[in-house]
């Protein structure tokens, strides 16, 4: 035990150290150049660097609750029902644990306080959960049933983009844009781990020669849920007399420290809670756990919600507050003239660094990693991931900082990239990358790139809120990821062609050694 706390304690250190690095040469820059006496930067600084000490202790110990407790609950759950082969019970229980789960997200929680001025975040998360619950029983179905995942992905991304033509030039910008938003937040640190290991559960009960890829591509199934409910959601909202165009770029600039301590040891009570009591129940009736192995997933489900609620404690008042005031500053025009170049660098780099901190994508990694036999290295999914993160975040400065035109004509395409890369990799791949899309926007994402877009965007007023880069950090990694699938298609297809003209007539046996 004091072994795993050491390493899980030194992997977060080594995640958090890129950003805290950025962060502080950022601010140096800011201190020598621009302000160098400003009290409340200061302030904020010292914030982030006492809240980093929060982050590291909360996500070691998330990972190792989450390792001990989330997982295992994903996967009892999702092998008992399937073996029960009662669709009723499927589509009853799937409904309750998706929108558990979803309330429990902390993306989520972060998300609805920055809207909270507009929409009611338990309205909010209610909706958000409902929509994840009714596509985690769509998923399920699918792996049961053994229906291609392009073609439902195809089918129901299609129903969003008929569902944005609907919105009118005011609102429709701002709807968007909250609306992908709202599809990334529901795959966080809570979603993730219980996510895989559920559909990975179902998998290998039903069994079959895809039972690999399909352990995949719930996730993304998940994601694209909110999309069409929340959208639909704020649509009538709008009609309702809510104008979203007005939502200010502003976030909270000093929290009290006892204040989010307080609300947050709170909200997560709230969250995890319902969970808890509900594995409780299920283990009593259907699973029975040996006594020794439920205490140490209940205790794991305590070092879970310590985990978590400090976390997010130090999230909310170090990273976010930071981020806003970062985004502000750097790009203001009245400073940002003679550094746009550095502000896209800075960008770049800023994604590439969330990547390593997000708790979520380690736990996906890993399961690639195992599911593939090591063909899909750790290594490989972190570059992709990187590399897709840093280009949205890119692109959503340049979208703020310069761009006037609405962000649906960047989804489009990007969303129209992706599912015609579905049709040129294995099915594993395609299930894996929409499922990273939702890895990737996770819990950093909320708490550090968004408020520090929503800085960029309050200092250029006309060109929008400042939400949507998590809609945008969704898909990208989805792209990136068939690329690397493509690549290694492309590399097996060379391979094979190699190796059959190796063989000098059609019925000569041969033993051919592929390396």
């Amino acid at each position: 035990m004091r072994k795993l706390t050491g390493e899980k304690l030194l992997e977060a250190l080594i995640s958090v150290v890129p950003i805290a690095i950025i962060v502080v040469a950022i601010y140096s820059f800011q201190f020598t150049m621009v302000f160098p006496d400003d009290t409340v930067t200061i302030h904020n600084l010292i914030g982030f660097l006492l809240s980093l000490v929060a982050i590291i202790l909360g996500m070691a110990f998330f990972s190792m609750g989450s390792d001990t407790a989330m997982t295992k609950v994903g996967k009892y759950i999702g092998s008992s029902i399937t073996k029960r082969k009662s669709i009723v019970l499927i589509i009853v229980m799937s409904f309750l644990l998706g929108l558990m789960i979803t309330i429990a997200e902390p993306d989520l929680t972060v998300m609805g306080d920055l809207l909270a001025s507009k929409i009611n975040p338990w309205i909010l998360k209610a909706v958000i959960g409902a929509s994840v619950g009714v596509f985690l029983v769509i998923g399920l179905l699918r792996i049961i049933f053994q229906k291609s995942l392009k073609i439902w992905l195809i089918f129901f991304y299609f129903i969003v983009f008929a569902l944005a033509a609907l919105l009118d030039d005011a609102n429709g910008d701002p709807i968007l844009s909250i609306t992908f938003d709202s599809g990334g937040v529901t795959t966080g640190p809570v979603t993730v781990p219980f996510l895989l290991t559920f559909g990975a559960g179902v998998a290998a009960v039903r069994g079959g020669r895809n039972s690999s890829s399909d352990s995949f591509g719930v996730m993304g199934i998940c994601s694209v849920g909110p999309l069409i409910f929340v959208m639909v959601f704020l649509i009538i909202m709008s009609k309702l007399g809510v104008d979203f165009s007005t939502l200010r770029n502003s976030v909270e600039a000093s929290p009290s420290v006892l204040g989010v301590l307080g609300s947050t040891f709170f909200e997560m009570l709230l969250a995890v809670g319902p969970i808890l009591i509900f594995f409780v129940i299920y283990e009593l009736i259907f699973i029975k756990i040996p006594a020794k192995e439920l205490i140490e997933i209940l205790l794991g489900f305590l070092v879970t919600y310590f985990g978590l609620s400090v976390f997010l404690s130090g999230a909310k008042y170090g990273l976010i507050p930071v981020a806003f005031n970062l985004g502000s500053v750097i790009s203001d025009p009245v400073y940002s003239g003679r550094y746009d170049y550095l502000l896209f660098i800075i960008a770049a780099v800023v994604g590439l660094a969330v990547v390593l901190v997000e708790p979520g994508v380690h736990v996906l990694t890993q399961q690639v990693n195992e599911v593939s036999n090591g063909a899909i290295s750790k290594r490989k999914m972190l570059i992709a991931l990187s590399i897709g993160v840093a280009a949205a975040v890119a692109l959503a400065v340049f979208k703020y900082m310069y761009g006037t035109f609405p962000i649906v004509y960047l989804y489009v395409p990007l969303y129209l990239i992706a599912l015609f890369l579905s049709f040129t990799v294995p099915d594993i791949y395609t299930a894996i990358a929409f499922d990273s899309g939702g890895v990737a926007s996770g819990t950093m994402s909320s708490c550090f790139i968004l408020p520090f877009i929503i800085g960029i965007a309050g200092a250029h007023e006309g060109r929008g809120t400042g939400f949507g880069v998590i809609g945008l950090i969704s898909v990208m990694p989805i792209i990136c990821v068939q690329f690397v699938g493509f690549a290694a298609k492309l590399k097996t297809d060379v391979t094979y062609a190699i190796a059959k003209k190796k063989v000098r007539e059609a019925n000569d046996c041969q033993i051919v050694h592929l390396d």
